[in-house]
C-alpha cells in the first residue's frame, strides 16, 4: 500500500511543481508594467499558485483516505483502470483521425485514378484521330497522285495546247471543261491535305501536353499508394491499440468485481473488530466511571482537548466516507492528521493509558481515558502508530508523549488517525479540538 501511496504523491508532487512554476514565469512576464499592479498581479498568481498546490495535496488526501483498509493490488488495478479510462478518448480520437487520414487518401486515390483514365481516354482519342486523318491524307496524296499522272500522260494542258489540239469546238469545250474540274480538284485537295496536317500538329502538341499529364499523375497515383497504405496500417495499429486498451479495460473491471465481495467481508470483519474495540472501551469508562465518582463541572466542548501533532495539518475529516472502487459508504469515525512516519504523537488531554497495543484495524494503537466532564466521559485513540511511548496503567498529562506517527494496521501511508469518545461513541474531534491553528 505504500508503495501506491508514494506513486500516488509523486504525481501530485510533480503536478504541484508544475503548477507553481507556471505561476512564477506568469507573475514574472507581467512584472514589465507598474510597480505596483506587477507586484499585485504577482501575489495573484503566487496565491494562485499555492492554492491549486493545496488542492492538488487535499485531493491526494482523500484519495488516501478513500482507499484506506483496501489491498494494493485493488488500488493498483483501479489506478490502472482510471489511467485507461482517461486514455481512451484520446486512443479513440487516434483512431477516429487516423481513419480519416484513410478515407481521404482512398478518395484521392480514386480521383487521381478518373483523372489518369480521362486522361489516357483522351490521348487514344487524339491518337484514333490523328490515325483517322493520317489516313485521309494518304488518300488525298493518292488522288492527287493520280491526277498528276493523268495529267502527265495526256496532252498539253496549258489553255493554248488544249485550244491547238482540239478536233472540234465540242472536244475543245469538253477537254477544256475536263483540265479545269482537275485542276480545281488538286486545288482542293492540296487544301484540305494542308488543313488536316496544321490540325494533326496541333493535336500532337496537345498530346504530348496530355501523355506529360499522363506520367505526372501515374506518379502521384504511385505515391498516393504508398500513402494510402501507411494510413491504412496507421489505422489498423490505432485500431488494435483501442482495441488492447478496452480489452484491458474489461479485465481490470472484471478484476475488481471478482474482488468486491471478498473487500465487502474483510471490511465487514474490520468494521466488526474496530466495534469490538469500542466496545470494550465503553465497558472499561462504564466501569470507571462506576469506580470514579468525580466529575468536572465543565462541558465537553471546544478547548478541552488539544492538537496531538505540533504542526496539526487535516488530511481527511469525520464522517461519512465514499469508496472510489466498491462504491459505498462506510463512516470515517475519526480526523486524519499529516504526520510521516516517526512524527513525535502527543496526548490531548490528561488521562489513564488504557492500553498501548495492536488492535485489529487500527493497528498500533493507544487508548487514554480522559476522565468525566459534567456526567459525560472522554477518552481518545491514537492509531497507526510505528511505536509505543507509553504503557498500559500510566497516567499522562496533556501534552506528553504517547508515541510515534507509522502506518501498521489497515492504512495505506504513515498519518495518524485520530478518534475522540464521548461516552464510549465516536464524536467529530474538530467539535472539541477547535480551529487549526
Amino acid at each position: 500500500m505504500r508503495t501506491v501511496s508514494r506513486r500516488l504523491a509523486s504525481i501530485i508532487a510533480a503536478l504541484m511543481a508544475v503548477a507553481v512554476s507556471g505561476g512564477l514565469l506568469v507573475g514574472s512576464a507581467s512584472a514589465s508594467g507598474p510597480g505596483s499592479v506587477a507586484t499585485s498581479s504577482y501575489d495573484d498568481e503566487i496565491a494562485a499558485a499555492e492554492q491549486s498546490q493545496a488542492d492538488n495535496q487535499q485531493s491526494l488526501d482523500d484519495l488516501e483516505s478513500q482507499m484506506e483498509d483496501t489491498d494494493a493490488a485493488i488500488v493498483e488495478a483501479n489506478r490502472k483502470l482510471q489511467e485507461l479510462q482517461d486514455k481512451l478518448p484520446g486512443l479513440q480520437q487516434q483512431l477516429d483521425l487516423a481513419q480519416e487520414r484513410y478515407d481521404a487518401a482512398v478518395l484521392q486515390q480514386q480521383i487521381v485514378a478518373d483523372k489518369l483514365a480521362a486522361a489516357q481516354a483522351q490521348d487514344q482519342a487524339l491518337t484514333d484521330q490523328i490515325s483517322k486523318d493520317e489516313d485521309r491524307v494518304g488518300t488525298i496524296r493518292q488522288a492527287i497522285a493520280a491526277i498528276a499522272r493523268d495529267s502527265y500522260i495526256g496532252n498539253d494542258i496549258t489553255s493554248l495546247g488544249v485550244v491547238l489540239g482540239a478536233q472540234s469546238s465540242d472536244q475543245f469545250v469538253a477537254d477544256y471543261a475536263a483540265r479545269d474540274a482537275a485542276a480545281r480538284v488538286q486545288s482542293n485537295a492540296l487544301a484540305e491535305m494542308e488543313q488536316i496536317t496544321a490540325v494533326n500538329r496541333n493535336r500532337e502538341t496537345r498530346q504530348t501536353a496530355v501523355r506529360q499529364e499522363i506520367e505526372r499523375l501515374k506518379l502521384e497515383a504511385d505515391q498516393l499508394v504508398t500513402e494510402a497504405e501507411a494510413a491504412k496500417q496507421e489505422a489498423a495499429d490505432k485500431k488494435a491499440e483501442v482495441e488492447s486498451a478496452l480489452a484491458e479495460q474489461q479485465q481490470l473491471q472484471s478484476y475488481l468485481e471478482s474482488q468486491r465481495q471478498s473487500f465487502m467481508d474483510q471490511q465487514a470483519q474490520i468494521e466488526a473488530d474496530q466495534e469490538a474495540v469500542r466496545q470494550e472501551l465503553r465497558d472499561l469508562l462504564a466501569k470507571a466511571a462506576a469506580e470514579d465518582a468525580a466529575s468536572s463541572p465543565t462541558p465537553i466542548g471546544i478547548g478541552v482537548l488539544n492538537f496531538p501533532t505540533k504542526v496539526p495539518y487535516i488530511t481527511s475529516s469525520y464522517g461519512m466516507r465514499y469508496h472510489p472502487v466498491f462504491h459505498y459508504w462506510r463512516l470515517h469515525a475519526g480526523t486524519d492528521f499529516r504526520a510521516y512516519c516517526g512524527t513525535p504523537i502527543y496526548a490531548a488531554a490528561s488521562g489513564k493509558v488504557l492500553w498501548a497495543k495492536y488492535r485489529s484495524g487500527f493497528g498500533n494503537q493507544v487508548m487514554l481515558n480522559h476522565g468525566t466532564f459534567n456526567g459525560d466521559s472522554l477518552a481518545t485513540s491514537y492509531n497507526h502508530l510505528s511505536k509505543f511511548a507509553v504503557s498500559a496503567g500510566q497516567y499522562v498529562l496533556q501534552g506528553d508523549l504517547v508515541g510515534y506517527a507509522g502506518s501498521t494496521g489497515s492504512v495505506t501511508a504513515c498519518h495518524l488517525h485520530f478518534e475522540v469518545y464521548v461516552n464510549g461513541n465516536t464524536v467529530d474531534p474538530m467539535t472539541i479540538l477547535g480551529p487549526v491553528p
